[in-house]
């Protein structure tokens, strides 16, 4: 590489890191009500969620900009987050705000040009909260986990509405407390992570250290509700028109609740990242589990057998 070359690469690491493209890994749940719904191999219904991922990526990396934006003097005093490109000063303030309308105005393009009206009212949605959250609700007790566990729910039923897909009610009351399970491992990481550090106020949140006990249980309890839900979806009618062998669904639920085991005792071990999400997308044991399930699923739903 030259020189130019080498310098352009340098200028364009930050923000990759500002926009946090790692992140949109998250939105990988759109996909879910298409493959929930057998539909992952119909061309025009992929190609319709490709697009939504993209629109609901280049929104949320300007969330992202904006919170960090409004989080500098708070991730300047973070043992981590003061590396961030805005709060280490490797990207401007003033790049910063210029970036958030460009993020969106593509974002929303995407979405109108191609996308059913309602899946951009939902993305409306789902940006009037992740403003909320970044102003005013990341600092109230319990109220920003319930927003965050809405959040990821949020993306779940916009990938149905992108596509036309309906999604039941039993997949969006999994999710719920499913995701409001991880995002109390979140902030139990976060708390975890002061009181290593003789610390008793989480920065810039309504947390402190004596909270550290009742998030863990919410967070675990939480967890056990979103099985629950799971295990009646089984039983629904729903299920016996989706899937030719039902029951072997049974056998998913072990693995997924060993899965919640095994991140909860990663964060109680302060092994935890800032995002138990991201942390399983590096997670060997994460990805064993999970395509444990997704074969469960396929083989339940193709072929039939009795047991």
């Amino acid at each position: 590489m030259t020189l130019a070359e080498n310098i352009l690469v340098l200028k364009f690491v930050p923000w990759i890191r500002a926009l946090r493209i790692y992140q949109w890994a998250k939105n990988m749940l759109l996909f879910l009500a298409l493959f929930m719904s057998h539909r992952i191999f119909e061309t025009q219904l992929l190609k319709q969620t490709i697009i939504a991922f993209l629109s609901f990526s280049l929104c949320a990396s300007a969330v992202y900009i904006l919170n960090d934006l409004f989080d500098l003097e708070a991730d300047r005093k973070h043992p981590s987050k003061k590396n961030r490109p805005l709060a280490s000063g490797q990207i401007s303030v003033i790049s910063g705000k210029l970036a958030i309308p460009i993020l969106l105005l593509a974002g929303f393009l995407l979405s109108i040009m191609f996308l059913p009206m309602t899946f951009t009212v939902a993305l409306i949605i789902y940006l009037t909260m992740t403003t909320s959250y970044t102003l005013y609700l990341k600092e109230k007790l319990f109220i920003d986990v319930i927003v965050l566990g809405t959040l990821y729910t949020l993306r779940v039923l916009a990938g149905g509405l992108s596509t036309g897909i309906e999604v039941s009610s039993w997949l969006l009351g999994f999710s719920w407390f499913f995701f409001l399970s991880l995002a109390f491992m979140k902030r139990y990481t976060d708390l975890l992570l002061i009181k290593n550090t003789n610390q008793e106020v989480l920065l810039g949140r309504g947390y402190s250290i004596v909270n550290l006990a009742i998030v863990q249980k919410t967070g675990i309890v939480s967890g056990v509700i979103s099985l629950i839900i799971l295990a009646l979806y089984i039983n629904s009618g729903q299920v016996m028109i989706l899937y030719k062998n039902p029951f072997l669904i049974w056998l998913a639920l072990p693995i997924l609740f060993y899965w919640l085991l095994h991140m909860w005792a990663v964060a109680r071990h302060g092994n935890m990242t800032d995002d138990p999400i991201i942390y399983a997308f590096k997670d060997i044991s994460s990805y064993i589990a999970f395509l444990i399930i997704i074969v469960i699923m396929i083989v339940a739903a193709n072929i039939t057998f009795s047991l």
